[in-house]
């Protein structure tokens, strides 16, 4: 079925629900070993607490006796990194002035419960946060005294800000972690914009960060996000990121709606913004959050993984004109589309990070005309080979995925996306798009409407939501 621009209007809810489910918890005492380890997260329902001691027993073989320097050591699904560091009978290790250990990016950790570090000398200065090597959160820590968290970092370093030698003699950490990966599961990986900040105090504190506000004529310290009105960029709508305290927030300000075409012009008639709640010269906030996925399949210590809900808003491509690229190129081409070069530029450099790329696999992806879903499709392009892609019309209704029903593809969209323009129904389901071609036109894709079902849409629909898929290692 071929299906135009969507233009009835909607409310819609932006607070988007959470599930709770209740946890398996079961207290195990490790010593550094040497297992495999992993950046991916949590998988629900099955994450279990370990706690781990770092003490002269274990310290790492990787450090000096005699001279202060880098190593590596590793416990259960934990690799841990130390700087200025050696090894010093009856410790488990001797830090010089700014040395540190800190649990780095080759890690599974997904929440820290506590930490207590028994140790004399120097000063203990403990940071945590959702990102390696974290810069914020930072205080003090006592020997031998507890430090418990309630936000669940994935993340600490300590430090030793003193000016004389830092002897720890033991670190007993409790985390959570999940041994492995199945199919069917969810996992955490990455971080990205999702629900929206309604504390107005925080808000109070962004705005002020900030600055002030952009301009058509000078975007000050934001960024144009370079959307089109009327079928031509225009500078109408900014995004800033900032930080505070141990949380990251995307800012977003716009002076004009979005239109849920590139071709057509600004109204709140051609708009979702104003549906779902957002409206022009208002500063909205978003918080940096991670990233849920499911698990699709797992081969060879690697897991293909897929959004569990809508991230932003893009069209497919902005224009439904041909183009000339040694030969034709059609608009619904994936290979020479903007949604794929957004997924490998824009998506992939904010919401990952260098120890989080260093996990994902490139792919060959399969864009022949069986993965469109046709016997025959003239506008089936190359394969590409990318980090993060879409999944075909094959890959989105196959049962090994867990994709097979209408229901196993309905999804949600994040207030985020919302924001940007996204179509949701009145029970907040929206579209999504496929990377395959439609065999009929050359200006229409494949996508996923709200009630689960596959169609055809024009690529310059820019109301249509994102739903990335990528290979991580193990």
């Amino acid at each position: 079925m071929l299906e135009q621009q969507f233009t009835d209007k909607k409310h819609t809810t932006r607070l988007l629900g959470a599930t709770f489910l209740t946890v398996l918890m079961i207290v195990i005492t490790f010593v550094v070993g040497s297992n495999r380890n992993s950046l991916i997260g949590i998988v629900r329902g099955e994450e279990i607490s370990y706690t781990i001691t770092l003490n002269a027993d274990n310290a790492p073989v990787s450090l000096s006796t005699s001279a202060f320097e880098c190593g590596t050591g590793s416990a259960r699904y934990v690799n841990f990194g130390y700087t200025s560091a050696k090894r010093v009978t009856g410790y488990h290790v001797v830090f010089d002035a700014n040395g540190l250990i800190a649990n780095n990016g080759e890690t599974r950790i997904t929440s820290i419960k506590s930490l207590t570090a028994i140790f004399s000398g120097g000063i203990a200065t403990l940071k945590t946060g959702w990102r390696a090597l974290p810069t914020v959160n930072e205080q003090i820590v006592t020997s031998d005294t507890p430090i418990t968290f309630t936000d669940n970092p994935y993340y600490f370093s300590i430090t030793n800000t003193g000016l004389g030698e830092l002897s720890l003699e033991s670190l007993e950490i409790t985390y959570s972690c999940i041994p492995s990966e199945t199919i069917g599961s969810e996992t955490y990986f990455g971080m990205y914009p999702q629900s929206e900040v309604t504390d107005s105090t925080l808000i109070s504190t962004l705005n002020s960060d900030a600055g002030a506000l952009p301009t058509s004529e000078n975007s000050q310290s934001w960024t144009d996000y370079g959307y089109y009105i009327s079928g031509s960029v225009s500078s109408y709508m900014w995004y800033i990121d900032s930080a505070n305290q141990n949380d990251e927030y995307r800012g977003i300000y716009f002076t004009s709606y979005r239109p849920y075409s590139t071709t057509i012009g600004s109204s709140t008639d051609n708009s979702h913004q104003d549906e779902n709640g957002y409206f022009t010269s208002t500063v909205y906030w978003f918080k940096y959050e991670p990233i849920t996925w499911r698990v699709l399949d797992v081969q060879n210590e690697k897991a293909f993984l897929m959004a569990d809900l809508l991230l932003d808003s893009q069209d497919y491509y902005y224009s439904t004109a041909n183009r000339t690229i040694g030969s034709t190129v059609y608009p619904n081409n994936y290979q020479y589309s903007h949604i794929r070069s957004w997924l490998n530029d824009n998506f992939y450099n904010t919401a990952f990070s260098t120890e989080e790329k260093a996990l994902i696999q490139t792919t060959t992806v399969d864009n022949s005309v069986a993965s469109t879903g046709y016997i025959s499709n003239t506008y089936a392009c190359a394969n590409t080979n990318d980090k993060v892609f879409l999944l075909s019309y094959v890959e989105a209704t196959s049962s090994s995925h867990g994709l097979d029903t209408t229901t196993s593809r309905q999804l949600q969209p994040s207030a985020y996306s919302l924001s940007q323009g996204a179509y949701a129904d009145s029970i907040t389901r929206s579209f999504w798009w496929l990377r395959s071609p439609c065999n009929g036109l050359t200006s229409f894709a494949r996508r996923v409407g709200p009630d689960g079902d596959i169609y055809n849409s024009n690529v310059n629909n820019t109301n249509h939501g994102v739903v990335a898929v990528l290979w991580i290692s193990l």
